[in-house]
């Protein structure tokens, strides 16, 4: 994902944005300061270069078959534990795990050292501390932080007000992007009009819960840690949607938003997967989730 800058291109569209949006002139965009992780040999900082790297790991289907340990057998899951793998099943399944055990594969040296690879490849991540500033990232601003900031900034310079037609042209006419970022903003602004602030909030706590399935087979947290960080997460995120359809919505939104690309693929894994036997959304949305472990 390329760096979003909004930059004005008239000195009184300038003298505006300053009044309006301070943070504009450092980019007021989808990589705040604090991202620090996801790279691919690029400035550590900046997040928004290689993120989408972040979304993927190397193919595990190999491993896809191995007994699960005795906590998270496929046929001893609490619904609670269902519950995490759900929020996270399409990235599972697009990576040829299994979303009936928790992390999606058997912990060992092998899968260990597969996702120390995969986090230190695309998100940075080496070790307990950097795992650690990761989640806290994501957590405390994620994607949707950028997103409320351009969003509001194109509202308060006056894009609500122009008609949806026109819309594009304005933003060609006082920002100096190219004609596929005023598309994308066009679209990311419809998003906010109609969802609101939080039209991509689960994007960032879907992926926080997959992290944390991450470290866990990486070793970074143990088993026990990781549950009990999934339920902190998990508990916030279902109180923020009312079903599994409005949470994946919302999760698409936000891969839209980042990976700037439809998410039709995504979409059809997600319909597709409620059409199985083993369905990972059977589990009901609104299940009380405690610890069972």
């Amino acid at each position: 994902m390329k760096l979003k800058k909004l930059v004005l291109n008239t000195t009184l569209g300038l003298m505006a944005s300053t009044l309006l949006c301070p943070a504009i002139l450092s980019g007021c965009s989808k990589s705040e300061g604090q991202d620090q992780v996801e790279t691919g040999g690029t400035d550590s900082k900046d997040r928004a270069e290689t993120d989408n790297k972040g979304d993927s790991k190397p193919d595990s289907s190999d491993q896809k078959n191995t007994v699960a340990p005795d906590q998270t057998d496929a046929e001893n899951l609490s619904d609670t534990v269902r519950w995490f793998n759900a929020s996270y099943a399409i990235l599972t399944e697009l990576n040829g795990c299994d979303y009936n055990i928790f992390a999606g594969l058997e912990p060992s040296f092998a899968v260990a050292a597969m996702e120390q690879k995969m986090l230190e490849d695309s998100w940075g991540v080496t070790d307990r501390a950097s795992a650690d500033e990761t989640l806290d990232w994501i957590l405390t601003e994620g994607h949707r932080y950028g997103f409320k900031d351009d969003m509001s900034f194109l509202k308060d310079y006056g894009l609500g007000e122009i008609d949806e037609e026109n819309r594009k042209d304005f933003i060609l006419e006082y920002f100096d992007i190219t004609s596929e970022e005023a598309d994308f903003y066009v679209t990311s602004f419809a998003m906010y009009e109609e969802y609101g602030e939080g039209a991509i909030d689960a994007w960032d706590y879907c992926r926080a819960l997959n992290l944390m399935s991450f470290f866990y087979l990486a070793g970074y947290y143990t088993e026990t840690e990781a549950l009990d960080g999934s339920l902190e997460i998990a508990k916030t995120l279902q109180e923020k949607f009312d079903s599994w359809d409005t949470l994946v919505d919302s999760y698409l939104r936000g891969y839209e938003y980042w990976a700037e690309e439809s998410s039709d693929k995504r979409r059809e894994i997600y319909e597709d997967l409620k059409k199985r036997d083993d369905n990972p959304y059977r589990v009901d949305y609104n299940t009380e989730l405690v610890k069972t472990w």
